[in-house]
């Protein structure tokens, strides 16, 4: 199977850290210095991209889920390192498929909520099934569970065969909203977000992107190519008084050729993992495992703000915490404009 799980696995821990306002500012005393020369660096390189979005769009069309002879497409929604599950939508409510992302293996389970999946932070089940034998095997890009789900109420049994690849989680789960030249954005950034920003901006007049609530990405390498398509667009970018973004949030905030802050909203930041077993904050500022948010932050902040904000943000809270600016802070690193 082709991976590309360990690009999705340097935000994962930050999912989970990012995924709340609630979580707690620590202080930062940031005493970091500023490289002088940094070389060009990206995760995909910018002339790869339209091969790396068909591949994307080609395994996306091989996820489904027959359950009961009955057909469904599936869709990210969440997932959890620690617990080993990932969490997704189809045409009946939810299914827990079994993973082991730090061993990028799959786990022989699948569990079924059915229920109303419109809205995944409120949802309810109102019927679940046990997957049993489950069993797993791999073709070419493919993780192939096949078994029986038994509805824990009446004991009936259906036959249930899932298709799942990197795709489902590295596409993200977000959302574009627009109203005139308008556009609200919210949810996991990853790869469909790039898709739907590209297809946005080619198809309408936009002129400010407002975030709403964005816990970060799951694939930081397109993440900040979706950058790269807010800058290029020449777009404002807004964080409402009841606004959140964190982490790969942040990054695309930062696209913003100005960027907009009114008191309230959150904006949080922290480090990354990780390279060679440690995370971000503990590699020296000249490891080449920074070369490509150092080249991002370049392009977006300049030459000298950039790599400070960026060396700021890994310092600030470790990779499973975070950390939320002051406007200070938003300030003295140059984040906000206006």
């Amino acid at each position: 199977m082709k991976k590309l799980l360990p690009l999705v696995l340097i935000t994962t821990a930050l999912l989970q850290a990012c995924g709340s306002s609630n979580s707690k500012s620590t202080s930062v005393n940031p005493t970091t210095t500023t490289p002088t020369t940094v070389a060009e660096v990206h995760h995909i390189q910018p002339q790869d991209i339209p091969e790396y979005i068909e591949t994307f769009k080609q395994q996306q069309a091989q996820l489904q889920l027959q359950f009961d002879g009955q057909q469904s497409a599936i869709s990210f929604i969440d997932m959890s390192m620690e617990n080993k599950f990932i969490l997704a939508k189809y045409s009946a409510g939810v299914v827990r498929i079994g993973f082991d992302l730090e061993e990028e293996k799959p786990v022989s389970e699948l569990i079924f909520m059915e229920g109303d999946a419109s809205d995944p932070e409120n949802f309810e089940a109102t019927r679940i099934l046990q997957g049993t034998a489950i069993e797993v095997t791999e073709d070419d890009d493919n993780y192939i569970y096949t078994g029986s789900a038994v509805d824990t109420q009446t004991q009936n049994s259906y036959p249930v065969r899932l298709v799942f690849n990197e795709s489902l989680i590295s596409g993200g789960a977000s959302t574009l909203v627009v109203e005139g030249e308008q556009a609200t954005i919210s949810g996991t950034l990853g790869t469909q977000t790039y898709i739907d920003m590209q297809e946005m901006l080619n198809g309408q007049t936009i002129t400010t992107l407002v975030f709403d609530s964005v816990d970060g990405s799951v694939n930081d390498a397109i993440n900040m190519h979706t950058g790269r398509l807010i800058r290029q667009a020449g777009l404002t970018t807004l964080m409402p008084a009841d606004g959140e973004a964190y982490s790969g949030g942040v990054d695309l905030f930062a696209a913003g050729v100005e960027r907009k802050y009114q008191t309230g909203g959150k904006l949080g930041v922290h480090s990354w993992c990780c390279s060679a077993g440690k995370p971000a904050n503990e590699l020296g500022e000249d490891h080449e495992a920074h070369g490509a948010q150092l080249t991002y932050f370049r392009e977006m902040m300049g030459a000298e703000k950039g790599p400070k904000f960026y060396f700021f943000t890994i310092n600030a809270a470790p990779f499973d915490g975070v950390h939320i600016m002051s406007e200070a802070e938003l300030s003295q690193y140059a984040l906000v404009t206006d």
